[in-house]
Parts: structure tokens; C-alpha cells; sequence
């Protein structure tokens, strides 16, 4: 079981965990709001907490956006633990995706399955253009 923490801006991580269990009822996840006021260390003192209780199983910790304090607090946390790994790019379908598969797949397998169901999530629907319409 690849355990799980949403980390990002504001109340969105706490928002996620909601939405999802809205769909699965109790999960495996916890939160980590980044609230005005704090800085990356601060994020880092929180992810820390609920990470040491059980440092020696994998981790992943999904944030709203690279390079921004969730993701930069995760990363420092990471660089100490082998176990533990980040992704960004937070979303409803990446999410419930995690969620789905965190007790059947390790945490690289799992990563490498988020990172293509992004690619899968992000599409773009536009009226077709017919020949009448054209001129």
C-alpha cells in the first residue's frame, strides 16, 4: 500500500480528499493545506508528521504545481527518503486514478500510471466545423 498525501495552495488539497471520498468513502490519504501566512518550511514541518510515523513505506505526496512551496517542501522531504516520491499536477481524475491503484501498485508504478493518465485527462472538445458552415 503506497501511502498518499495531497499537498497544495490554499484549501484544494483538503477540497480533493473530500471529492474523492465523495466517490470512495474513506481512503488512505491525508492533507496538507498551504495557507497564507507559511512558507515551504512550514509545509515541510507538516508533511514530515505524517510521513515519520511510517518512514520505511513509500510515500507519494501529489501537489497542485511544480516548482511552487507544496512541491519544493515535498522535494526537500524526498531527497532524505528513498521512499519517497512527489508529483505534481493534482487533479480530480489524477487523484481518484491514485487512489484506485495505491493498494496494487508500488509508488514508481504508480507514478509512471499517473503520469500517463494526465496526458489521458487533458483534452480539449471543440464544436466540429462542417463544410456548410465554412462559407
Amino acid at each position: 500500500m503506497v501511502n498518499v498525501i495531497f499537498c497544495a495552495h490554499g484549501q484544494l488539497a483538503c477540497a480533493m480528499l473530500e471529492s474523492v471520498q465523495m466517490v470512495y468513502g474513506e481512503v488512505n490519504v491525508s492533507a496538507v493545506a498551504f495557507v497564507p501566512g507559511e512558507n515551504a518550511n512550514d509545509i515541510a514541518s507538516k508533511l514530515e508528521k505524517l510521513v515519520s510515523a511510517h518512514i520505511q513505506d513509500e510515500w507519494l505526496i501529489a501537489v497542485d504545481l511544480q516548482c511552487g512551496s507544496p512541491w519544493n517542501a515535498a522535494a526537500t522531504l524526498a531527497m532524505r527518503n528513498p521512499e519517497l516520491r512527489v508529483i505534481s499536477g493534482l487533479s480530480l481524475p489524477l487523484a481518484l486514478e491514485l487512489v484506485d491503484n495505491q493498494a496494487s501498485m508500488n509508488v514508481d508504478e504508480l507514478c509512471t500510471h499517473l503520469t500517463t493518465i494526465a496526458r489521458q485527462t487533458c483534452v480539449v472538445w471543440q464544436q466540429p466545423v462542417t463544410a456548410e458552415e465554412d462559407f
